[in-house]
């Protein structure tokens, strides 16, 4: 595999990905065991907390039985506490069941010892009532019962304080076993990009050296010093092609001293550089017959050379769309390369050459044929296809411990667990704040995956443009009202039909006007617009707010941007998925503003008959 360029390559490449593997396993290690510590946190003591809460109630119901036992109903007292001490042993048998601190055992054993004897002075209560008159039983109550029912009352509530303790203080494990994961992350990071860096700096040296020492040559060659050779220092691709340029060299020096040699000097030199390339090269004339094809050309197609000289293009690859995409760029009044990526199958694999069409011209630029150079881009797509999976991967695995984050930064903030000061209370709530901004962020992530990934996602059908902005301006329409800002819709050809994604590019829309209200102050207003241009629906928000720095005029399209100095700021990816949709849908997005006057957002969109 060393052997090759190919292969060489695939090196740094695996490197690479194996540096991204193995970043990416040690976040979510460290968001797995994170996760495990907050469910631990939101259970374990809290259950003890609650069965602690509940076992004080029945406590203090069977000391309402009790005084009911000697000052009013004997029978409806006596009733009243056995009711409560099964409700007391119910909770009693929770708690044992759920020791997680150090001295909660010695307080379930004190709290059993103290409730066996409350439950023995019951019954001696019970005695003494039969046997003596209602002032001793009261006064049995006050000397004995009611010490023993304050003392268990305090090892309740040091029983639920023990557990409060314990929750703050994992807490605070928490919180620095969260900075160490992120600490670990960046670290390793920073290694990643350096290590990476510096291998991928020391491989295009090491790999383009001889390069560069062939340029040189070829230089040389073309100024006429036909004596020129390169050295060999690899048995790649790289050293085939310098091995042929020195065999080409020696053979030109050969005809240099024959007509026959100035004559075809030109002509051999491109036959031998065309014939070393490795990636499929095709030379073809006027008529799109086949003058000259390399060894590449003839793998991927799997042809012979002498068998399909001469004959006409489609007869020999028999394909359409490669074919309609060559004789478009050859017949085009545009001078320039165009270049476009084929998928091909070889060997039952999947293949992508980026697909470059070059005119050939004589001196009075009459065209005399065509060359067609295939490069091959799989693994640039295989490394695409990684980035967007890890990206994918990494956003569903954020969403899983994020939502355990909110639901328990929502239980503290509904006090569930306990009343919270005011301080407190502002500290939940900028838990759920930065919560919901990062879950906005892995959905955007998640929805730009899959943008990159295929265009088979969109539902393309017929609908109006007017249907798209009322649906869109519903959903802001109350907002708007509260910030008394005015929105307006002002439609031009509304009723002409457009053959778009009307969720996706209803999501463009509500992007575009909820940015626009960010920026718009109370009493200003945000207009948007429809109407038909150069055989296009243009569809533009116009709002009276800060307006956009030139600098950033261009860069906001861009992933993650985000203009400097804003105080609302998003995660920088509305509009670049907003452009992403557009584009996909062969339209257009661009922004016109001025610093403090406002801004003007405008995308384009097919109408139905030239779509």
């Amino acid at each position: 595999m060393l052997k090759t360029l190919k292969g060489k390559f695939l090196i740094v490449y695996l490197l690479l990905v194996f540096i991204l593997a193995v970043v990416g396993a040690t976040s979510i290690a460290n968001i797995y065991s994170l996760g495990k510590s907050i469910q631990g946190l939101m259970t374990d003591n809290y259950k003890s907390i609650n069965a602690a809460g509940y076992m004080l109630d029945a406590l203090e119901g069977q000391n309402s039985a009790a005084l009911t036992y000697i000052n009013t109903n004997k029978n409806k007292g006596i009733s009243d506490f056995n009711k409560n001490s099964g409700y007391f042993y119910q909770w009693y048998n929770v708690e044992a069941s759920n020791i997680t601190e150090k001295n909660e055992k010695q307080f379930v054993e004190d709290i059993n010892n103290s409730y066996t004897a409350y439950l023995t002075l019951f019954s001696r209560l019970q005695e003494t009532a039969i046997n003596s008159d209602n002032s001793k039983v009261i006064n049995f109550y006050n000397d004995e019962m009611y010490p023993e029912y304050s003392n268990l009352k305090k090892l309740l509530r040091d029983l639920s304080i023990l557990n409060e303790k314990a929750m703050f203080s994992g807490k605070e494990r928490v919180i620095n076993a969260s900075e160490k994961s992120m600490n670990i992350v960046i670290i390793l990071s920073v290694l990643s990009i350096i290590g990476g860096l510096t291998a991928a700096w020391l491989s295009l040296i090491k790999f383009l050296s001889p390069l560069y020492a062939l340029r040189d040559n070829m230089k040389a060659l073309k100024e006429g010093e036909l004596n020129k050779q390169t050295k060999i220092v690899s048995q790649d691709e790289i050293g085939e092609l310098s091995k042929e340029f020195n065999d080409m060299t020696k053979r030109l020096m050969q005809f240099e001293q024959s007509t026959l040699g100035k004559v075809l000097a030109e002509k051999n030199k491109s036959l031998a550089i065309v014939k070393s390339i490795s990636d499929p090269i095709i030379v073809m004339d006027t008529n799109y017959k086949i003058v000259l094809i390399n060894e590449a050309f003839e793998q991927l197609f799997n042809l012979e050379e002498k068998i399909v000289l001469n004959k006409y293009f489609l007869e020999v690859v028999r394909n359409g769309e490669l074919y309609d995409y060559i004789k478009n760029i050859y017949n085009s009044e545009e001078d320039k390369i165009e270049q476009k990526i084929f998928y091909f199958n070889y060997n039952s694999k999947d293949y992508y050459y980026n697909v470059l069409v070059t005119r050939l011209r004589e001196t009075d630029n009459k065209r005399y044929g065509l060359v067609v150079l295939f490069q091959n881009v799989t693994g640039l797509k295989e490394i695409e296809k990684l980035k967007s999976d890890f990206i994918a991967t990494v956003s569903h695995e954020f969403k899983t411990p994020l939502t355990s984050i909110m639901m328990g930064a929502s239980l503290i903030g509904d006090e569930a667990a306990g009343g919270l000061s005011k301080k407190q209370q502002e500290i939940v709530e900028t838990i759920n704040e930065e919560s919901e901004k990062l879950l906005n962020l892995v959905n955007n992530l998640l929805h730009l995956s899959k943008l990159e990934s295929s265009k088979s996602i969109f539902n393309i059908e017929d609908c109006t443009i007017e249907a798209i902005v009322e649906n869109s301006i519903k959903s802001f329409v109350s907002e708007a009202k509260e910030r008394n800002i005015s929105l307006q819709y002002n439609p031009i050809g509304s009723s002409i039909k457009v053959k778009v994604d009307f969720d996706k590019t209803l999501w463009v829309l509500n992007n575009l006007i909820s940015n626009a209200l960010k920026f718009t102050e109370a009493g200003d207003k945000i207009l948007i617009r429809s109407f038909v241009k150069q055989n296009r629906m243009c569809v533009s928000v116009k709002d009276t707010g800060k307006g956009i720095p030139e600098d950033y005029v261009e860069k906001i399209f861009e992933k993650f941007v985000q203009v400097k100095g804003t105080e609302d700021r998003g995660t920088g990816l509305g509009l670049s998925i907003a452009k992403e949709i557009v584009e996909a849908q062969g339209g257009e997005i661009w922004c016109e503003s001025e610093l403090h006057e406002g801004s003007i957002f405008t995308f384009t969109l097919p109408l139905e008959e030239k779509f």
